[in-house]
């Protein structure tokens, strides 16, 4: 792909200078015809000019001899959970030209190895191929939730700018999940997560959200000790914390909180169809340490034949994704 792209510019240069000679050979001959004697002489004259395709750089001769291997995930772990290791290591085996394994080349492993907050930060290691052609990477014990990606591509060299994006590098790469479950099922929660009502008013702890937590191996959850008092709502997050603690101390693992709201008021489709568009900012907190743990806002809209309907689908599919995020985010 690099080479392509040198020789072409290469040959549009050249192109280029070309149609200016002839433009100026063109100019000159006019002007020595309308300025002419008598004795008219025509000198023809050859005009050349070389030019010389670019040398390729360092690195643009590295990408053009990298691009000729590839890299396959020929190994990978199931999911684990927050607090264990993966069951087995990453494995990627590296392909020469010739689709044979290539021993001795250095593979980059990017992937996850804490949180700053809620944002996931980011390492690499570098791993030479064995006689096989495979690298093999076991990251060790996990203690965060993720559902991110495992990345491996070549070593790169120190002329190469890399801002910690692989993809912006025409790079052969490989990914692999890179899964772990919260503790949330070992250690259980209450819930604090209210649903409003499509006039703006909160009207009951979102027993889909619960329910589906449930399905997800939490067992041991539950509405929160002040789930009926509406009043809490509007109540910091410490507030909530501290008189749900008053009740149950540490005997949940962590307290989930939030809203789920609409929007805007359901749309009336001229198709016939209504539209809803539904938004949850749910948050967690350690029981033990009274530390927020986790922020997440999502939304998702949905249409249906009727108003019961959209509400319907778009309340399931938002609660699927809520629940997604707390499975893999807490």
């Amino acid at each position: 792909m690099v080479e392509y792209s040198i020789m072409k510019k290469g040959k549009l240069f050249i192109k280029k200078a070309f149609y200016t000679s002839i433009i100026a050979f063109l100019l000159a001959s006019c002007a020595s015809t309308q300025s002419g004697d008598s004795n008219k002489t025509s000198k023809k004259t050859d005009q050349t000019q070389e030019i010389s395709e670019p040398e390729p750089s360092p690195a643009e001769i590295f990408i053009q001899t990298i691009n000729t291997f590839s890299l396959k995930f020929t190994k990978s772990p199931d999911k684990t959970k927050k607090g264990k290791e993966f069951n087995s290591a990453f494995e990627v085996t590296v392909y020469n030209k010739n689709q044979q394994p290539e021993a001795g080349f250095d593979v980059c492993f990017l992937y996850p190895t804490g949180k700053n907050g809620f944002k996931l930060e980011y390492d690499t290691v570098i791993v030479t191929t064995n006689e096989n052609g495979i690298a093999s990477f076991n990251p060790g014990v996990i203690n965060f939730a993720a559902k991110d990606q495992v990345i491996a591509y070549p070593d790169i060299p120190g002329f190469l700018t890399f801002d910690g994006d692989y993809k912006t590098i025409p790079l052969p790469y490989a990914e692999a999940d890179f899964l772990v479950e919260s503790d949330i099922a070992a250690k259980g929660a209450i819930m604090f997560v209210f649903e409003y009502t499509e006039g703006g008013k909160p009207s009951k702890n979102s027993y889909q959200i619960l329910s589906a937590l449930r399905k997800k191996g939490v067992s041991m959850i539950g509405n929160a000790p002040i789930s009926d008092d509406t009043s809490y709502i509007t109540a910091s997050k410490q507030k909530i914390y501290k008189d749900n603690y008053e009740y149950v101390e540490d005997q949940f693992g962590y307290l989930i909180g939030g809203t789920v709201k609409f929007a805007n008021p359901v749309e009336a489709n001229e198709d016939g169809t209504y539209t809803a568009h539904l938004v949850s900012e749910i948050y967690s907190i350690d029981m033990k340490t009274g530390n927020v743990v986790y922020e997440e806002t999502n939304e998702y809209t949905s249409t249906g034949t009727n108003w019961s309907k959209a509400v319907e689908s778009c309340k399931e599919e938002l609660t699927a994704i809520v629940v997604d995020s707390i499975m893999y985010g807490l």
